[in-house]
């Protein structure tokens, strides 16, 4: 997955700084609002009508004083074509198959695991390998048959990572608070957390309350797995946002996100993109132990990053 070449600047454990909208995130997002409306409208009048109330919102809040990171208006952009169309998820039919597609490929990744020789590495790769299961991302090549074909090349991919400190970091932390990205990946999220459930971890795993984007939500981890609570692991759900908002997550999440005994991972590109942009919170005490695992699949976060488009990456903030 070639990309533009962004040398990394500094220490690769240091904070890139806010992930702000860039101009060619604009497209990306109509594109995908286009992708969605195709599918959930037939008439052109309720697509014109949709369409033109994303545009107003764009409009409006890029013309703000200060802007945000693209979940926000991702976010609204999936709110809106929900509440237009009267469907609460309309990605459920695609979220399926990508739950089915992983479970297909999950005794890949648990012979992976059986084979590895630093079983902590392991669960890092297939973690950050999961993240590859992402459609409508505009520049990135999905497919299921395509991601089904690369499962096994992509778990010994090169990692981009500050390796020493993130297996520090998880040896020393007994809490872990797993924030999930996709549906499909989420199968094998729940392979991770088991496996760090049973190195004695106590892990928290929050998919998301409500459906937004194609991101996993309570239904999907009961799909994927655990539709209660485990010996070592309790589910949390983060709210109904892609990546994540401080405003509306629940008190109880927020309890377990501010504790500090908790190993924060944060998987996809939405997490990086909302919670880059509060990372450096004192108060939140995230340096040290905010870990981000992702495919860099578009150009602005690799460049926020410093890394090559395509590249797999796991980086803590330290």
């Amino acid at each position: 997955m070639p990309g533009t070449h962004h040398p990394v600047s500094g220490a690769l454990n240091a904070s890139c700084g806010a992930m702000k909208i860039k101009p060619e995130c604009l497209g990306c997002l109509m594109e995908r609002a286009q992708f969605e409306c195709d599918r959930l409208f037939t008439e052109e009048r309720e697509k014109f009508g949709a369409l033109g109330e994303v545009i107003r919102f764009l409009s409006i809040h890029l013309e703000a004083d200060e802007l945000h990171s693209p979940p926000f208006y991702g976010t609204e952009r999936e709110r809106i074509l929900q509440r237009w169309s009267g469907v609460r998820d309309p990605h459920a039919e695609a979220k399926r198959r990508n739950n089915a597609l992983a479970r297909s490929l999950l005794p890949a990744a648990e012979h992976f695991f059986k084979a590895a020789t630093d079983k902590l590495e392991a669960v890092i790769r297939i973690a950050a390998a999961a993240n590859s299961m992402e459609y409508g991302v505009k520049g990135y090549e999905y497919s299921e048959a395509r991601f089904a074909q690369l499962f096994d090349r992509t778990l010994h991919e090169q990692l981009v990572w500050n390796r020493a400190e993130i297996l520090a970091a998880i040896r020393s932390h007994e809490r872990m608070l797993y924030l999930t990205d996709n549906a499909g990946e989420i199968v094998f999220d729940v392979f991770v957390v088991r496996k760090l459930a049973n190195l004695g971890k106590a892990v928290v795993i929050s998919p998301k309350s409500a459906p937004v984007l194609n991101d996993a939500t309570v239904e999907d981890l009961k799909e994927a797995g655990i539709s209660g609570s485990e010996e070592g692991i309790r589910i949390v759900p983060s709210g109904a946002y892609i990546g994540l908002s401080l405003e509306e997550a629940t008190e109880t999440f927020l309890e377990v996100f501010r504790d500090k005994r908790y190993l924060v991972i944060a998987k996809g590109m939405g997490n990086y993109e909302a919670i880059s942009e509060f990372e450096t919170r004192s108060e939140l005490g995230l340096k040290g132990r905010l870990l981000y695992l992702l495919r860099a699949k578009c150009e602005p976060v690799a460049r926020n990053m410093g890394v090559n488009r395509g590249d797999l990456i796991a980086r803590l903030i330290t």
